[in-house]
């Protein structure tokens, strides 16, 4: 059954003022019951939205996957659990070669450069090799860990080795999916926001099971912890990984999510992301794409160069054609 017409015209409305989507509100930009015309509104609105406070400025954004190394934590979703063995074969860069890619890319002047590591990597490892790495880049690109738990002052000296920010999300069905319980990641999820460090976190891994409700539970929780990066990341089916044979969602579903989390955020949010890229969700409310490299926890071996051949040059391409502005 649609949505009442009056239903649509307010939320359209709501959409187009300005003002943050409530809890509601976000569940109806998902709604199947949303019409046609509603829903290219709504789209229309995050996309202008977003172009508004970002000031049309689109920003790629570059990871390097530092590790494979089996994981004991066995995520439903992700090639580098050590129960499924579908990685071709342990992978560990070596903190030479992570600075040697790091600023190749760094040439290239993406906003941030990620170092993603696998959940037990360790923090002072992770310190030493982010120390050396801020030692290459430019200064306008930003340094940003992805890493496991952290304990009382792990933050500190993430910052003191020069990391601006910290990627760390509260994953869909935590604790089930996942090997990290709830209480751990929000712990974490805690100690990063009450630190110098931005938080950047995303509604992810997004897979066709997906309820509307835990879609926005998501998008909520990580906004009740002060994101500065948020968005959508879609779960890529790895052969193999328990949670393969559900499939993918479509990209009309990305893109509504993508829609809905900018919808959401208020003007602090100036990043919101879509991983794998997708043109139609930058015109729904994303500017930021994703250019990986090394170990990647959606695919069964790392990417020498860069992941499915989506490079920065790539990236900045992607945004240009939608009408960004890309440094």
């Amino acid at each position: 059954m649609a949505i009442g017409l009056d239903t649509e015209k307010q939320l359209v409305a709501k959409c187009r003022s300005g003002q943050l989507l409530n809890r509601d509100e976000a569940l109806l930009v998902l709604s199947p019951r949303l019409s046609a015309e509603g829903t290219a509104a709504v789209l229309a609105a995050a996309d202008k939205r977003m172009r508004t406070i970002a000031g049309n400025r689109g920003r790629p954004y570059a990871a390097i996957g530092v590790d494979s190394a089996p994981c004991a934590r066995n995520c439903a979703f992700c090639s580098h659990g050590a129960k499924w063995g579908v990685y071709g074969k342990p992978y560990v860069m070596t903190d030479t070669e992570v600075c040697r890619r790091a600023e190749e890319i760094g040439r290239q002047h993406p906003e941030w450069l990620t170092l993603r590591t696998t959940q037990d990597y360790g923090i002072e490892r992770l310190c030493r090799l982010a120390r050396e790495v801020r030692s290459v880049l430019p200064q306008e690109t930003a340094l940003v860990v992805n890493t496991g738990e952290f304990a009382p002052g792990d933050c500190d000296r993430l910052l003191a080795a020069g990391v601006a920010a910290v990627y760390h999300t509260y994953r869909l069905r935590e604790g089930k999916d996942t090997g990290v319980t709830p209480e751990e990641r929000l712990r974490t999820l805690s100690l990063i926001r009450d630190s110098g460090l931005a938080l950047f976190a995303l509604v992810e891994p997004v897979g066709p099971e997906h309820t509307d409700q835990e879609l926005v539970d998501a998008a909520f929780r990580l906004k009740d912890y002060r994101v500065n990066l948020s968005g959508v990341m879609a779960r890529v089916p790895v052969p193999g990984t328990p949670l393969a044979g559900l499939g993918a969602m479509n990209e009309e579903r990305l893109v509504r999510i993508v829609a809905m989390t900018r919808l959401i955020s208020g003007p602090k949010v100036e990043a919101i992301c879509v991983h794998p890229p997708s043109v139609a969700a930058l015109h729904a409310g994303a500017n930021v794409v994703v250019v990986e490299c090394g170990a990647i926890p959606r695919d069964q071996t790392e990417a020498a160069e860069s992941w499915r051949h989506f490079d920065l040059a790539a990236a900045r391409k992607m945004l240009s054609q939608v009408g960004f502005a890309v440094r």
